[in-house]
């Protein structure tokens, strides 16, 4: 599973928004309006600045590097880019879908292995046989 943070794309500004024929969103609290403004100018900041990974193509070379992997060895999950804590929710959770799998008998799909060897704490490791994220 790729998890990508936000990218430099136009997903925000060319995706549809909702017709509000008969005025309804006048009625929404202020809050509501807000929140949006707010993330959008969050995001529109992360964009801006040069520093921060936010360019598509870090996620297409990741794809190629989890593609290229063997079987077996790929990572469940693989964060590319700003990833606003979710590297650490992912290493939280990690325990409990392993265990998970292991009990559904879903260890050699969660890794494409052709082996079907029960997956390990230690297996999973956030981090472990994936290059560094950026």
């Amino acid at each position: 599973m790729v998890e990508p943070g936000p990218a430099t794309t136009a997903l925000l500004t060319s995706s549809p928004r909702p017709d509000d024929v008969d005025g309804r969103s006048e009625s929404h609290p202020a809050v509501a309006h807000q929140t949006f403004h707010n993330m959008g100018s969050a995001f529109d900041g992360l964009f801006r600045d040069p520093d921060t990974p936010t360019d598509p193509a870090l996620v297409v070379n990741r794809i190629i590097v989890l593609t290229e992997m063997s079987a077996g060895s790929r990572p469940i999950r693989t964060v590319v880019g700003v990833d606003f804590g979710v590297r650490e929710l992912n290493a939280s959770m990690e325990p409990h879908e392993v265990a998970l799998l292991n009990m559904l008998g879903l260890t050699s799909f969660a890794t494409l292995a052709s082996s079907g060897a029960a997956l390990g704490p230690s297996r999973l490791r956030p981090g472990a046989g994936r290059p560094s994220v950026t």
